[in-house]
């Protein structure tokens, strides 16, 4: 799958994969599914599980309610178990110690 169908004020829009740079569900509102990109945020309804069965190897998971693209990972922080990536405008996100190993593996190997 090279992108994927959300909708932004009801109106569909496909995102190409590799714009976007992680997937995170939004705190207090279930199944709400925020894909952030270089350029906006976009909302949709959804689970992670289905998207990260769906998605290319390239989405990992790196916390319980984040899916990270590793193409657009710059640099691993272990230290503090950040995610930091090519774009610098973007906040760095969380990285949960039971998934760093796995996901600094896989981020290694590309």
């Amino acid at each position: 799958m090279d992108y994927i169908i959300v909708k932004k004020d009801k109106i569909n829009v496909k995102i190409n994969m590799i714009d976007i740079l992680y997937i995170g569900t939004i705190e207090n509102r279930p199944r709400v599914l925020e894909f952030v990109t270089d350029k906006e945020t976009y909302q949709s309804y959804g689970k992670l599980k289905a998207i990260e069965d769906r998605t290319t190897l390239t989405f990992k998971r790196c916390h319980k309610k984040y899916l990270v693209n590793l193409r657009r990972v710059e640099a691993i922080d272990s230290l503090n178990r950040q995610m930091i990536f090519d774009n610098h405008q973007i906040e760095p996100i969380e990285c949960s110690r039971r998934h760093m190993t796995d996901v600094l593996r896989e981020w290694k190997n590309l």
